[in-house]
C-alpha cells in the first residue's frame, strides 16, 4: 500500500506539478480531442460511459450478494463494499478539496481533474468483485477487471474528459483501497482464501496472468516508445503527430490497467498460496 501511495504521489508530482509532465499529458489529451473530432468516433465511448455506472454497480452488487449467500456471511462483501465506497469518495475529496493543478501556461484548463471519477468507479467496482471471488477464480477476474477498467479509462480519454495521468491516478486509488480491504479479509477469513496454483483450475491458468502482464508491460513500453518517437521529431505536426499522441495515451492507459491488475492478482495469489493438491 505504501508503494501504491508513493506511485500516486509521484504521478501527481510528475504529471501535474511539473511543466514537462503537464505538457506530455496535455499533448495526449489534445491528440484525443483533435484527432477524434468526429462525433462518429466518440459515439461508442459516450455510449459505454453512459451505461458504465449502472453496469459497474450491478456487477458489483451481484458479486457481493452471491458471495454473502455462498459463504453465509457478510464480512467479506461488507469490506469489499467499503473499499469501493472509500475509493470513489477519496477520489472526489482528492480532486476537489486537496489536490490542485498549478497554471504552467500549457493549457487553458486549470481546474484539477486528477484523479478521474468515472475511471475510479469502474476500477473500484472490479476490485470489489475481485476481493470476494474465490482465489482459484481471481486470475480470470483480474484479467477481465483490468480489461473493463482499461475500457472505462480509454473512453474518458478519447472523449476528452480526462488526461492519461488522471486515469492512472484513478487506478492507483482503486488498487490502494483494494489492497487494504483485501488484507483485512485475508486476516479475518483465511479459510476460504486458499489458492493451489495455476494448475488447480482453468480460471487460475497462467493464460489469465499473461493476459494482464503482457498488455500491461507492452502498453507502458509502447507508450514510452511512441512519446520518444514524437519527442525526437519522428512525426510531423498536425494529423500525424496528433495520431501518435493519441496512440501514446491509449497505450499508457491500457498498460497501467494491465500492469496494476496483474500486480494485484499476483500479490493476492502469493498471499493465499498453499502447496499444490496431491
Amino acid at each position: 500500500m505504501i508503494s501504491v501511495a508513493a506511485a500516486f504521489a509521484a504521478a501527481y508530482w510528475g504529471f501535474v506539478l511539473t511543466a514537462t509532465g503537464q505538457l506530455a499529458d496535455d499533448n495526449a489529451l489534445r491528440g484525443a480531442v483533435d484527432y477524434l473530432a468526429a462525433d462518429s468516433a466518440r459515439r461508442p465511448a459516450l455510449a459505454f460511459l453512459g451505461e458504465m455506472p449502472a453496469v459497474s454497480a450491478g456487477i458489483g452488487a451481484l458479486a457481493l450478494l452471491a458471495a454473502a449467500i455462498a459463504r453465509r456471511g457478510v464480512f467479506a462483501p461488507a469490506v469489499a463494499g467499503l473499499a469501493f465506497a472509500a475509493a470513489v469518495a477519496s477520489t472526489q475529496v482528492l480532486k476537489h478539496f486537496i489536490l490542485d493543478r498549478p497554471d504552467k501556461n500549457i493549457s487553458e484548463a486549470s481546474v484539477n481533474s486528477f484523479p478521474s471519477g468515472h475511471t475510479t468507479f469502474a476500477a473500484a467496482s472490479m476490485v470489489a468483485v475481485f476481493l470476494v471471488t474465490s482465489p482459484r477464480w481471481r486470475p480470470l477476474v483480474a484479467a477481465l477487471g483490468g480489461l473493463y477498467a482499461a475500457l472505462a479509462g480509454v473512453a474518458t480519454f478519447v472523449l476528452g474528459w480526462h488526461r492519461p495521468a488522471d486515469i492512472l491516478a484513478a487506478f492507483l486509488v482503486a488498487v490502494f483501497w483494494g489492497l487494504l480491504g483485501g488484507l483485512v479479509i485475508l486476516r479475518r477469513e483465511p479459510r476460504w482464501n486458499v489458492w493451489y496454483g495455476p494448475e488447480d483450475h482453468w480460471a487460475s491458468s497462467r493464460i489469465w496472468q499473461a493476459s494482464t502482464w503482457i498488455p500491461g508491460v507492452a502498453g507502458l513500453l509502447g507508450s514510452i516508445a511512441a512519446y520518444w518517437f514524437l519527442a525526437e521529431g519522428g512525426a510531423a505536426e498536425g494529423g500525424e503527430g496528433l495520431g501518435w499522441y493519441l496512440v501514446s495515451g491509449v497505450l499508457f492507459i491500457i498498460g497501467s490497467a494491465g500492469f496494476l491488475f496483474a500486480l494485484g492478482g499476483a500479490f493476492f495469489s502469493q498471499q493465499t498460496r498453499h502447496s499444490p493438491r496431491r
